[in-house]
């Protein structure tokens, strides 16, 4: 479903809920049958749907339809679809309180809640009855990588590699390597994962753009532009591709062409950042009215969040910061996120948003936090830089601020000219 207006309903919050979400290895596979191949989702949602109208007590078609509605999420990030799959869910298993299927797809439902302890918990459970189910294991690992439990996502990725090698496992295995700073290995298995293949495009799609991501990251421009051109090939309009080629452009200062992309991208799925990027790329073309209307778009997911009943988000956290804007709350957000999500990026957001309240001493121990596994996200290294650059550190600022244009001179198309500024103004 493409959305071309921003309508959400209360349930329907997943811009501001929204997380790197690796795509889940057979939990939706399982419930796909020759007769629904070629289907798009859609098409397969209206099938399942007649088959439930005709037998509501039909497990297999309840299953498959709910597998649906979580990969129509996936594809629209309208998280009413991951309400709709929880309710077939939890139909299943008052007809069969121990069906395997519908377990393991409620574990897939509580991910996308962000329950994170819970899903260890039911993983855990299924992992007795079936040590060697990979989605699970992968689930697992997913859920201990968002709570800053690095070692131990590691390992269960090493054992979801020794299941069997596919697009979920050197996925998965591959942003793990990237965040604690093994960032060679993690292109090797990023490289396999987009070559994999998968039934699903959108999946495909979604490797090609974080093998880009990693390129871009390091520098590699040229090759993270035409990865994410495939990307678009694999998935028509994928927003993500759209909202990468857009922040690629943007950063050679190609204005126009990165306002089509960022717009693109947000006319598929609104998320906060493809929003703060319009903002600011219609106010360096001097259309203040539009770009005001973006950051309206931003606190319209924000109130929705909060209505239900979201406490923390460290993605609108940043945008606050980096918008100068309603930095009360962006510590606020960001503060909450630790709460229940740990790891690196957290902390980043965290670091960001103190320094942006001038609580530098706290923002500089957040930000070493960030940077603990030295992790090639140049953006930590900016915002570390800016943070030591403030606490009167300026040999350090140099080292960070260095860092960070030494891996991708051009990494964003606002900070990396600031970094330039700043490291002009620290001299030698």
């Amino acid at each position: 479903m493409t959305r071309r207006a921003f309508l959400l309903t209360s349930s329907s919050v997943l811009p501001a809920r929204a997380q790197r979400d690796a795509p889940l290895s057979g939990l939706r596979e399982r419930y796909k049958r020759n007769e629904t191949a070629g289907m798009t989702t859609g098409q397969r949602i209206a099938f399942w749907e007649q088959k439930v109208k005709a037998d509501s007590k039909n497990v297999d078609a309840l299953l498959s339809l709910a597998a649906s509605f979580l990969q129509k999420n996936r594809e629209t990030t309208d998280f009413s679809y991951v309400d709709r799959a929880s309710g077939l869910v939890d139909r299943v298993l008052t007809i069969q309180p121990d069906h395997y299927g519908a377990l393991r797809l409620r574990l897939e439902v509580a991910m996308n809640y962000h329950r994170f302890p819970r899903v260890i918990e039911l993983a855990d459970q299924l992992l007795e009855r079936n040590p060697s189910d990979a989605g699970v294991t992968g689930l697992q690992g997913d859920a201990l990588m968002e709570m800053g439990w690095y070692d131990e996502a590691g390992r269960l990725y090493s054992r979801m590699l020794d299941l069997g090698g596919n697009l979920f496992s050197y996925n998965r295995f591959a942003y793990h390597r990237f965040v604690t700073g093994k960032t060679d290995e993690a292109l090797t298995w990023m490289a396999q994962a987009a070559q994999a293949g998968s039934a699903e495009p959108e999946n495909e799609a979604w490797c090609l753009v974080e093998l880009g991501d990693l390129l871009f990251k390091t520098g590699q421009t040229k090759e993270a532009e035409s990865t994410y051109q495939r990307a678009l090939q694999k998935a028509r309009n994928y927003h993500r591709a759209n909202a990468a080629l857009g922040r690629l452009v943007a950063a050679r200062r190609e204005i126009k062409p990165a306002m089509a992309y960022f717009q693109a991208a947000q006319a598929a799925v609104p998320f906060p950042e493809y929003a703060a990027a319009l903002d600011w790329l219609y106010r360096l073309s001097g259309n203040a009215a539009a770009a005001e209307r973006q950051r309206g778009m931003i606190d319209a997911i924000d109130r929705l969040a909060k209505a239900s009943g979201e406490k923390g988000n460290r993605t609108l956290a940043i945008i606050y910061a980096d918008q100068g804007r309603r930095l009360d709350h962006a510590l606020e957000l960001a503060q909450g996120e630790l709460a229940t999500r740990g790891g690196i990026y957290t902390y980043d957001a965290l670091a960001w948003a103190l320094f942006k309240n001038k609580k530098v001493a706290e923002a500089e121990k957040a930000a070493d936090e960030a940077l603990k596994f030295n992790t090639a996200e140049p953006s930590f290294y900016y915002h570390a830089g800016v943070i030591a650059a403030a606490a009167g550190k300026s040999a350090k600022a140099r080292q960070l601020l260095g860092r960070a244009l030494e891996l991708n001179p051009r990494f964003d198309f606002r900070d990396a000219p600031e970094a330039r500024r700043t490291l002009a103004k620290l001299g030698n």
